[in-house]
């Protein structure tokens, strides 16, 4: 061993530092690149999972799963799934609304009158306008009409029609979808109606508009509700100044609603999305 002081003791302490600093550069490098490889693996992984076509691959139960564990690290609640939650509820009635067609800008109209020849009875034009969205290349697949039991005293007619959308190469062109012959069996309106859709299925933005004509009876409560998703929708009463509404809205957020009224007339707007069965109800009695 050198004597301290020597030439030899000092070049043998230089050629320690210099050891001890460079295996510390050499663990400092490592430690760089490992945590560049790492970030670069985390990258790579999330492009796999989450951007790429993988998720395409795996099942519906899988898919569930994951969106699970999802819901549970974002809301920090292992317990979200638990028998009876909202969570369960929601993916046995509400999961399918996501992607499904849905209606926007909807607008109904109707009018009411005092039936000519019965007291106690009105007489009702009813006007029904939407646009059908389509969802996955596709609208809803038919347009149905039924009165439930009991709810009009006769059903006198209806008239449904579809209009091309500005975009299409028919726009414009109403194609009226029933009555196709001009005639109407009134037991079968009594009954309800299912059209299909089939020929219009890839028309995103095709225009429906249902046009009927039924009595009710006076002191009755009515209601009208969405049978698909609904995006933004709109209802107007006329009824004769002689009687008042009672009016209930069945909508999540009425902050988004506003209400028009006055003697024999009423205006309901709704400028958010309603789920199938909600809508409105109103109930016409003497003044």
């Amino acid at each position: 061993m050198p004597a301290s002081g020597t030439f030899s003791s000092a070049f043998a302490s230089a050629l320690t530092t210099i050891s001890v600093a460079l295996v510390g550069f050499g663990i400092f490098s490592f430690a760089v690149d490992t945590k560049n490889w790492k970030d670069y693996f985390a990258e790579r992984i999330k492009e796999v999972v989450i951007e790429s076509d993988y998720l395409n691959t795996l099942d519906p139960e899988t898919l569930k799963e994951l969106q699970t564990r999802l819901l549970k690290a974002q809301f920090k609640n292992s317990a979200i799934d638990k028998e009876g939650s909202f969570l369960n509820y929601f993916h046995h009635h509400l999961h399918r609304f996501i992607s499904e067609p849905f209606r926007e800008d909807v607008s109904t109209e109707v009018l009411m009158r005092e039936h000519p020849s019965q007291e106690g009875l009105f007489q009702v034009t009813d006007k029904v306008r939407y646009v059908c969205r389509s969802s996955g290349g596709r609208i809803q697949a038919h347009i149905g009409w039924k009165p439930d039991e009991g709810e009009f005293e006769e059903v006198l007619s209806l008239k449904i029609t579809v209009q091309y959308p500005p975009h299409h190469k028919n726009a414009g062109q109403k194609v009226v979808i029933y009555p196709i012959d001009g005639s109407v069996l009134n037991n079968d309106l009594e009954a309800g109606i299912k059209i299909p859709l089939d020929k219009f299925q890839d028309i995103d933005s095709l225009v429906v508009t249902t046009e009927s004509e039924y009595v009710v009876k006076l002191g009755k409560f009515q209601y009208w509700q969405m049978a698909h998703p609904t995006k933004n929708f709109e209802v107007t009463i006329t009824y004769p100044s002689a009687y008042q509404i009672q009016f209930k809205t069945l909508v999540l957020e009425d902050v988004v609603s506003q209400i028009t009224m006055y003697s024999g007339y009423l205006k309901f707007g709704y400028g958010s999305w309603a789920l199938p069965q909600s809508g409105i109800a109103w109930l016409i009695s003497k003044a």
